[in-house]
């Protein structure tokens, strides 16, 4: 497993080398124009449950993203860690992690049977209204789907472009 886990992990040049796993993927694209990333994230897991955000600027994840993919158990080193956005943090972690070109990344083969898959706060479905517009960390709840809205096509403010959009409603268990 890894060198150091991830709440050890101090700002600055990181030559340790964490296990993780790879838990959330996704990529960042401008409003603007929207074939152009901006920078790929990974919400990543280390085997206690600890999580950290990560951010993958274009010039690395042409690189890197054949080399990590969703759900897998990698290695990590030669990596930055910086204190976290303050607008938006898809896990409570003070740091997050930026990869580079020089990141290198090894897949774990033998994964421990209780190294965590996922990694959540869940809020109560009452507390809801107070997370409209909160972005600073994602919200995470457990309901009951009880409709879903045909699609909508609408152009948020500053977008070149119409979005897709569908209303979810859902209800407390």
């Amino acid at each position: 497993m890894g060198d150091v886990l991830i709440p050890t992990l101090m700002t600055g040049d990181c030559m340790d080398r964490i296990c993780v796993r790879a838990s959330g993927f996704w990529e960042f694209y401008d409003l603007n124009e929207e074939t152009k990333l901006l920078h790929a994230d990974i919400v990543l897991i280390d085997e206690e449950g600890n999580s950290i955000h990560v951010q993958i600027y274009p010039k690395a994840y042409q690189r890197l993203k054949t080399l990590i993919k969703e759900g897998g158990v990698y290695n990590l080193a030669c990596f930055w860690v910086k204190k976290s956005n303050d607008k938006y943090r898809p896990v409570s972690n003070d740091n997050m992690i930026n990869l580079s070109t020089w990141t290198t990344i090894e897949e774990v083969v033998e994964v421990p049977p209780a190294f965590p898959m996922f990694t959540y706060s869940l809020t109560p479905i009452e507390q809801l209204p107070s997370r409209v517009d909160y972005a600073k960390y994602f919200t995470d709840v457990i309901g009951i789907v009880t409709s879903i809205s045909n699609i909508m096509s609408l152009r948020a403010s500053g977008r070149q472009s119409d979005s897709l959009k569908r209303v979810v409603t859902i209800q407390d268990a």
